[in-house]
Order: structure tokens, then sequence, then C-alpha cells
């Protein structure tokens, strides 16, 4: 990583400087003078050296010229950065000292950056020659660098400069805190340009809670991180509470001076060193935000100027943690709004999908339809024509067919008509206690011929002492007549076993009614949407069994009213068991 020494007693400067650089990628070293620098520099050299001039102990001037006598040095590009040596004849004399740029504060960063890019592209063989003939020329270089010092009055410089330098810190904070958002990196980089600017020892924020009214630290220069958390432990101060003076400043709204804190016995020495402080209120339109503090360990460092500068920065600092709360609340509605919008676009996605498989379904159902009534319709007009044109020993037989497959058209349609009076809720459940045992077993009564007809075993395994459910017989009776028809249909061998039991789930008594096959059992897929309307597994596509795909869609919307549950059991090759849960009637407590 390309490493670069920056040079300046501004300590406003020199932050600022090295955080544009380190945002760029580069690695920064700093020093406060030129003395500072040429050791570091001797000590781990860098890639390229950007000096102010105006500095203590060594000024840029002859950091430059000792930088080119240097010949470890003088090959790294120097670069003149300054601010208060601005004319003509100054930069002649940086140039000729050897430095290879010359630029005048303020500059725009952008184009800083760019300089300071180009230079590190370039060669240094320039530097070479320009550092051989600074090195001739000495008479010459004492002459003009003593014409520079005496015209620049540096100790008035000086003075001027400091005074500058917090009125560049408080312009810095008010123009450039509103494009910082997260409020905790507001306070954070005000306290920090401020206490550098300022030349304070220490800063404190409070901020105010309008809820409890208290006033808690939630940041602080200049202490370590263990010291700060005990601060935070220690320095909780309630509104209008003279001790530690915060809560008070923040009752008055004014800012508040203290000479010397051991004076004050309102004054709470979490560090002997400091001996004098500033309080702030930081309050916008009326609202309290919070208290700064800054403290010094000189007695008397504050004086009512520096009150006024300190009450403009608590004003901008307000402001910015104002448009900060507002930024933050948008981005959390933002926020909100997006997941509710994702939420609703996945709902609909799912709706969607839910529509574009009922369609696919109802398609189906269509096509179906068209051929399980086209079948028995062709049969029957068949034999309505046998019936005029056959023999009359065939009559009983004809009209025995036909009586079928008008009893298969009217199960089609009834089952349409069920799950339409389903879907308007216009079917509803008469509950009653209903013996489980005694309803199968009429079932079973009614449809063994069916079983024995394709040589199934059709066995029944009641439990005793059966508790009665609260069920709609007519209506359980058609769940038991489906879920027996199918198994009937679908098992072309072996047997069907219906049986009750009691049982416990969910902390419940359950009682169920089971229809067990030995058929082909259902895939894991087909058991996904079973239920689902006009639904047929590979089982009933692959068989000439008659069915419309709504018969178990219609008993779990009969379980359903019966707040029953339908579970299923299966494996492919083996069998199936449908169960219906039902709850028994209440035993009444005497």
């Amino acid at each position: 990583m390309t490493k670069i020494l920056v040079v300046d007693d501004d300590t406003q400067g020199l932050y600022m400087l090295r955080t544009l650089l380190e945002g760029h990628g580069y690695e920064v070293e700093t020093a406060v003078n030129g003395q500072i620098a040429l050791e570091k520099a001797r000590t781990a050299p860098p890639n390229i050296i950007v000096s102010d001039i105006l500095m203590p102990v060594m000024d840029g001037f002859n950091l430059c010229r000792t930088w080119m006598l240097d010949k470890e040095l003088q090959t790294t590009p120097f670069v003149i950065y300054t601010a208060t040596y601005t004319d003509a004849k100054d930069e002649e004399l940086a140039l000729s000292l050897g430095a290879v740029r010359f630029i005048r504060k303020p500059s725009e960063p952008d184009e800083l950056v760019t300089i300071i890019e180009g230079v590190l592209q370039e060669t240094t063989d320039d530097h070479r020659e320009i550092a051989e003939i600074a090195n001739d020329e000495e008479p010459v270089f004492l002459k003009k660098y003593n014409e520079r010092l005496i015209h620049k009055l540096e100790d008035k410089v000086v003075q001027v400069k400091h005074a500058n330098q917090r009125l560049k810190a408080l312009n810095w904070v008010s123009t450039n805190l509103a494009a910082i958002k997260p409020m905790r990196q507001i306070i954070a980089h005000a306290l920090h340009i401020i206490i550098e600017a300022m030349e304070y020892s220490y800063a404190n924020y409070f901020a105010f809670e309008e809820q409890s009214q208290l006033f808690r630290l939630i940041d602080a220069v200049a202490y370590t991180e263990e010291e700060f958390k005990e601060l935070q432990r220690q320095l909780v101060f309630k509104l209008g509470e003279a001790r530690g003076l915060v809560g008070l400043v923040g009752r008055d709204r004014q800012p508040l001076i203290v000479a010397e804190t051991s004076a004050d016995s309102r004054w709470i020495a979490a560090d002997e060193s400091l001996h004098s402080a500033l309080f702030v209120p930081v309050m916008h339109e009326g609202e309290l935000f919070g208290v700064l503090s800054f403290f010094s360990t000189e007695p008397n460092a504050f004086s009512e100027g520096h009150a006024r500068d300190m009450m403009t920065l608590a004003n901008n600092l307000a402001i910015a943690i104002e448009n900060a709360r507002l930024y933050e609340a948008e981005q959390k509605y933002a926020e909100q709004l997006e997941a509710e919008v994702a939420a609703r676009t996945a709902e609909l996605q799912v709706a969607l999908e839910q529509s574009q498989a009922a369609d696919k379904m109802k398609s189906r159902f269509v096509s179906n339809m068209n051929h399980e009534l086209r079948t028995p319709l062709t049969v029957i007009k068949l034999y309505l024509g046998l019936l005029d044109h056959g023999r009359p020993d065939n009559w009983e037989r004809y009209i025995a067919t036909l009586t079928r497959e008008t009893e298969r058209l009217q199960l089609m349609v009834e089952e349409v008509l069920d799950i339409s009076r389903l879907d308007l809720g216009r079917t509803t459940a008469h509950l009653e206690p209903v013996d489980l045992n005694f309803l199968i077993g009429d079932l079973i009564m009614d449809r063994a011929e069916l079983a024995t007809a394709k040589s199934l075993t059709l066995d029944f395994e009641p439990a005793a002492n059966l508790p009665y459910v609260l069920a709609d017989k007519q209506l359980l009776f058609q769940v038991l007549t489906n879920f027996l028809a199918n198994a009937i249909n679908y098992t072309n061998k072996g047997g069907i076993t219906m049986c009750t039991a009691t049982a416990v789930a969910n902390d419940q008594l359950w009682v169920t009614a089971s229809v067990a096959d030995t058929g082909p059992g259902i895939s894991d897929l087909d058991k996904i949407h079973l239920f689902d309307r006009f639904y047929r597994g590979d089982a009933g596509q692959n068989s000439s069994a008659p069915g419309t795909g709504l018969g178990l869609s219609i008993s779990r919307e009969i379980i359903n009213l019966h707040n029953g549950q339908i579970s299923l059991e299966s494996t492919l090759n083996e069998g199936s068991t449908f169960t219906i849960w039902l709850h028994p009637v209440p035993t009444s407590v005497d």
C-alpha cells in the first residue's frame, strides 16, 4: 500500500487531510513539525511527503532542504501544501529546494488527490537534479529563506492562524455535519474536530431522555474505553439537578463556565487533573437534545468568546441531530414499507401460483368431466337403442346397465353441487351425538358386495366402549363412503380394513375412524396435492376408476366443518390408510 507522510501543525487540517487520503486507499503517517517528520521518515520511509511550511521546531522550507540533502530520502517526492506562504517567491523558493509541487490551501479534495496521484506516477530523476542544485546553492538558500521569514512575521501569523483554526473548525462543523446521517457519527465527528481545534483536554456529550428526564453520557473524546464505560455508569444526571452541573444547564438552557473546578461545590471530580469547564445546551426550536461539556487541565481556560463559539456549534449540532433523527425515521419507514411490499408481493405471487394451479386443475377437470360424462351418456344411448331393437330376453341386463350409468352421472353431478355449496357456505353441519361404530357397520353392509365383486376382503375392527362423536351423520357417512369407495376402486388384490379407536394428540382426546387398503399406495408428490380440487394422482389417471378429483377435497371441507382432521399414511406398492379425527361428545359433569 502506498504510504504518504503528512506534516502540519494544524491538527484540524491534519485530521481532515488524513481522512481524505485514507478514504482513497492510502496509508497515512502524520507529524506536527519537520523534526518529527524526519525522524519518522528515516525510520520508515514513505512513498511521498506532503508538508505545510509554517510549523514550529522545523518549518517546511528547512524540512524540504534537509530532505533533499538526505541520500535515503532525496528521491522521495516532496509536495508543499500551504495556506500561509502563498506568494510567487514562496513557491520559487520551495521549488528551488527540490519540492515537486507547490499547492495553495484551500484546494478541492479531488484536485489534491489527483495531483498526489500524478506525482507518484512520475520518475524521480528530476528530484535528484533539483536536490543537487539546492546542495550547491547554500548561500542563496539562506538569503531567500531569511527573506521569507522576515516577510511573514511568523510570530504574528501563528497567533492569527490559531484564531482562524477555531473559526474553521466551527465552519467545518456547521457545513459538514448535515452530510453525516447516523446520529452517533455526527456527535463523534463534532467532538473530535472541536477538541483538536480548540485545544481542549476532554469533551463529553450527554443525551437527554424526555421520558425519564435523565441525561446520560453517550459520547466522549480523550478517554480510554474503560474510562468511558466507568463514566457512563457514574455520570447520570436528573434535569434541574445541580450536582455535576449538566442537569442545571439543561434546565436553564444557558451556557455555563466553571473557571476553577475545585472552587465549585457542584463539580464532580471524575478527573482531578481538570481545572476548568464549559457546558452548553444542545437545542433546536425549543426542544432539548442534550448538553455538551468541554474540559481543560488549565484554570480559566474558557472565555465568553469560547461560550459563544460553542453555542454556535451546539445549535448546528442540534440541527444535524434533528436531521439525522428524521433520516433514521425515514429509513426505518422505508425498510418497513419495503418489507410490507415484499410480503405483499410474495402473497400476490402465491395467489397467482394458486390461481394458475386452480386454472390448470379446472382445465383438467373439464377434460375429465367431458370424458366421464361422455362415457356413461354413450353407454346410455347405446342401451336405449338396444331396448328398442334388441331381444326382449336381454332387457333386464340392459336396464341394469342403464341404471348403473345413470347413478354414475348422478354421483358426478352431486359432487360438483357439493363443492359449490361448500364454497358458498351453504353447507352446515348439524352436530349431534353419533355412534361411529354403528355408522361404519351400516356402510360395511351397504358396500360389501362391491368388495366381493372384486374378490377383496372387507373387515371391520370396532373399538370397544367407543365414545360418541359430535357429527352430522349424513355428512360423515358421505366422507366414510368416499374413502371406502376409493379403497375398493384402487385396490386390485388383498383387502380393506376399517377400524375405530381413541387417541390423544396435542393434549386432546380424539375418536378416529380409519380406512386401510392394500392398493398401489400414493407417491410423496401426490400426497402434497391429493386434497386439492380436481386433482387426480397417478393411480387415478392410470386406472379406469371413475372420478372427478373432487371427492377428497369435499371430504376435507366436511371434516373442517366438524373442527376435525384427516391424516394420510401411504407407502408405494403396499397400500394407504386414511384416518378421520373427530372430537368426542363432552362428558357431562354432575
